[in-house]
């Protein structure tokens, strides 16, 4: 029986006083969405969904697009006065749709990035970075889905579910044959920081065709992002007329738990992604 167990925290005692928790949970977004700052050409549509690139009066996909949504209240992932790091699971449904499935481009992210982080470079560089240099002043980290090969910068000439630190070029990856999802298939994506062993774990999930991918990475987000950051997603679309897709944002949970000073702390959750439950994801919960 095949059980994915990901553990937020594993560091555990008995002298847990107290904790800074920042959590939300979006079911369906609105129009009138108040925790949202929209870069680019992000919108939100009149059925619920956040559009992070173009679409024309026919719902078809529009190149040299880049959209971004970030959650309006800064998070605190890490506090400088103790050096503790706070542990996050985030949990989010998207949907692509190509024209072409041939030639899909450009692909989304998840991301963690200073407070007044705007758009970026577009095409392969996602909104995300200026280039595709590593550059420790970026203070980004980022899960990618990654639909378009860059030479300069992707690895084996494959889409994938990559992680990011600072540079375009993911520091972990796992294949994925996005070219069979890009017809509108909805998949479900859990993220999770476990800041004992420093690991960073991305799943995601097709439940139908029953696909699933994980990559894991280490990362520190103490010596990587600011103590003060912003989450969010952000999109791109090709440069060229036939590379292209609609990248859709269907919900969206999160939440985070900094332990008090001089205190260690107990698990703040453990979610089990079951391959019997491929097909109901959303029944996961914070």
């Amino acid at each position: 029986m095949f059980i994915i167990t990901l553990f937020l925290l594993l560091h555990s005692s008995s002298k847990v006083n107290s904790s800074e928790e920042q959590s939300f949970s979006i079911t369906k977004f609105s129009t009138d969405q108040k925790n949202l700052i929209l870069q680019g050409d992000a919108t939100i549509t009149p059925t619920g969904k956040l559009q992070l690139t173009t679409v024309d009066e026919n719902g078809n996909p529009l190149p040299y697009s880049l959209g971004r949504a970030l959650y309006s209240t800064p998070i605190r992932v890490w506090d400088k006065s103790t050096g503790e790091e706070a542990s996050f699971a985030t949990f989010f449904s998207f949907a692509t749709e190509a024209p072409n499935k041939n030639t899909t481009a450009e692909g989304l992210a998840f991301f963690i990035a200073p407070v007044d982080t705007q758009p970026q470079g577009q095409g392969g560089l996602l909104g995300i970075f200026k280039d595709e240099k590593e550059d420790r002043s970026n203070q980004i980290v980022a899960v990618e889905f990654d639909t378009f090969y860059d030479i300069a910068w992707d690895p084996k000439e494959t889409p994938h579910l990559g992680i990011d630190v600072n540079t375009i070029k993911s520091k972990e990856f796992a294949p994925v044959d996005f070219l069979n999802f890009g017809d509108g298939y909805k998949a479900t994506v859990l993220v999770t920081y476990d800041p004992y062993y420093h690991i960073l774990v991305a799943s995601l999930v097709y439940p139908i065709p029953k696909k699933s991918y994980i990559v894991s990475a280490y990362v520190n987000l103490r010596v990587t992002v600011p103590e003060w950051v912003r989450v969010g997603f952000s999109a791109t679309t090709g440069l060229s007329d036939n590379y292209v897709e609609t990248h859709d944002i269907l919900s969206w949970s999160f939440k985070s738990k900094l332990p008090a000073g001089d205190n260690d702390v107990l698990g703040l959750a453990t979610g089990s992604l079951h391959h019997d439950h491929l097909n109901n994801l959303n029944s996961f919960s914070f």
